[in-house]
Formats: structure tokens, C-alpha cells, sequence
């Protein structure tokens, strides 16, 4: 019994979580652990940018300008060196705050409000995003408890150890700890962009369009009108989008902007592919972006600039 009762409490991932099943290739000084598909880790990045745990990531979301939000897809869709390219050119910060496990605006909203955000303008991948619902992972995390912040603690620890360890190459550490190859995501802590190269192989799976979602605009207006309100938002600074999937909701989308009367932008690229029938691949990201961001363009000068000339001493 006493051999049993040990046995089940090692194998409790929130007491003993482990990272040795994790890919460990990505981390960096600017990368750190965002997921891990496995039982004994699983999800980090809910709790650490809540919570600050990456302080420094914590940091870039508080100066950025321009917010990207969403779910998993959104990731996908602007971790792209175009999004980079673009925001370093215009001296523009941005940062893409999407979240994987099925993440709508209630995560948002609580991440905002808790680090007191004030970006210029927003960017919200509507598919779906406007919600009442909470994802249970960020349930969770809300809890608040001591044994969650210990749970979270330890794999902050275990990040820093795998990284260290998996960086020397005489460790006796180094088949135990560097050879997992599950499904890992790493986040960079200076524009939230995720690196997926360690994750899902690509299908190549088309992008198609359908008209799913419809008859849920109304409740999703509902969401958004109060996402929007309790964050305090400049409404002609939100733009709403959609990134390409199979049965990709573009006839919700442009219902829902209609109905909140606000921009969206949904460039019309051919030829793009996912790598599960949700996320778009490395280089479908890439040129979708690419024609988003020139379509994006006019917001971005308008809302960035606007601000700054508002809030300026007077002469």
C-alpha cells in the first residue's frame, strides 16, 4: 500500500511535473517553453504571462503598441519574420498574444486587465475569440492556489535546468533530459511570437472556406461589445480577421464585423496550406501576413500615430 500510495503521488504532474518527454531544441535567451504535449508538463504559457513568471515577456506585452489576439491559429498565422520585418520597419512594437488550448477573449480580457495593457490598436483573430467562456487550462490557473504557484514554479525551474543541461555537451544528464522529441512550442519573450518548428508536422492540408459559425454572431457580438468596453479599447482601433483553416469561417467573420461595425481585413491569398487542418504552415503564414499586413497598413499608421499626437504636451 505504502509502495502504491508513492507511486501515485510521483505520478501526479502537478507535484512532480517533468520535462524530460519535451523537445528541448528551441529554448534560447529569447525562447522559452510555451507547451509541451505531455502529460507530465503540458501547458506554461497561460500561468506565466498571467502571473509574470517571465517577467521579461511580461515586460514587451506592457509596451506593446499593437496586440495580436486569438487563439492557436493566430500564433500560427503572424509568428512570422513578415509580422517582424514590418513592426521593426515602422518602429512599431507589437506582440502576438494569442493562446493555445482553445483560448478565447476571457483570457485576454483577464491578462489586459491584470498588467494594466494600453496598446494602440488591436488585431483580434475572431475564429472563434469573442466568448463567456473560459479555456479549463486558464480556469486553473485563476485558481490561485499555493500548490498551483508550486506546480508552476517547478517547471519554471525544470525550463532552466533542460536548457542548461541540454547546452552541455558532456552532461551525464544528457540522454535523460535532452532526447524527448514530443510535440513542444517555445515563446519568444520580446513579441510573443511562437516557435512551432519542434511541434506538428505539416500535412499540408488546403485552406477552404465555408459559412460555419453564423448562427452564433449575435452571441459573439455580445462578447465583443463587452471585450471591448471593459478594456477600456478605442473601437476604430480594432480590427477584426480571420486566419485561412479548412472551412475557414470568413462569411462569420464579416457578419460579426458588420454587426460591431468595426474594420476587418481578410486579404484573399491562393494556394495556402495548414499543417492539420487549423494552423497554417511556415510559408502559408508567411505570404498571408505579408498581404495582411499591407492591407492592415493604413490602421496601424493611423492608430499609432494618433495616439502619440493626442496624448502630446501642447505647444
Amino acid at each position: 500500500m505504502c509502495v502504491s500510495s508513492i507511486v501515485f503521488v510521483f505520478k501526479r504532474t502537478d507535484i512532480f511535473p517533468w520535462v524530460g518527454a519535451c523537445n528541448p531544441a528551441g529554448y534560447s535567451d529569447e525562447y522559452y517553453m510555451a507547451y509541451c504535449h505531455s502529460t507530465r508538463y503540458g501547458d506554461y504559457e497561460h500561468y506565466a504571462l498571467y502571473n509574470a513568471s517571465e517577467a521579461d515577456a511580461v515586460g514587451a506585452l506592457k509596451q506593446a503598441e499593437v496586440l495580436f489576439l486569438g487563439n492557436s491559429n493566430t500564433q500560427y498565422g503572424f509568428s512570422t519574420q513578415a509580422v517582424r520585418d514590418y513592426f521593426r520597419e515602422k518602429g512599431v512594437s507589437h506582440y502576438v498574444a494569442g493562446f493555445g488550448q482553445g483560448a478565447q477573449s476571457p483570457v485576454a480580457q483577464a491578462i489586459i486587465e491584470k498588467h494594466q495593457l494600453q496598446p494602440r490598436m488591436i488585431v483580434a483573430n475572431v475564429d472563434p475569440f469573442f466568448s463567456s467562456e473560459t479555456n479549463g487550462t486558464f480556469q486553473r490557473v485563476l485558481e490561485n492556489t499555493d500548490a498551483l504557484h508550486g506546480e508552476f514554479r517547478r517547471k519554471r525551474y525544470l525550463q532552466q535546468w533542460q536548457a542548461d543541461v541540454c547546452a552541455q555537451t558532456g552532461s551525464r544528464w544528457l540522454k535523460w533530459a535532452c532526447s524527448g522529441q514530443g510535440e513542444t512550442l517555445f515563446r519568444s519573450r520580446v513579441d510573443g511570437h511562437w516557435l512551432t518548428d519542434y511541434y506538428r508536422e505539416n500535412l499540408n492540408h488546403p485552406v477552404s472556406y465555408s459559412k460555419n459559425l453564423l448562427d452564433t454572431v449575435d452571441e459573439a457580438a455580445l462578447a465583443a461589445n463587452a471585450f471591448i468596453a471593459s478594456i477600456g479599447a478605442d473601437r476604430d482601433c480594432v480590427v477584426l480577421t480571420v486566419t485561412p483553416r479548412t472551412d475557414t469561417p470568413n462569411a462569420f467573420a464579416q457578419a460579426l464585423a458588420a454587426k460591431l461595425d468595426l474594420p476587418i481585413v481578410m486579404p484573399d491569398v491562393k494556394n495556402l496550406y495548414t499543417i492539420d487542418h487549423s494552423h497554417l504552415d511556415k510559408q502559408s503564414a508567411d505570404r498571408w501576413s505579408r498581404a495582411f499586413l499591407s492591407r492592415v497598413d493604413q490602421h496601424v499608421q493611423r492608430c499609432t500615430k494618433t495616439l502619440s499626437h493626442a496624448t502630446a504636451e501642447p505647444s
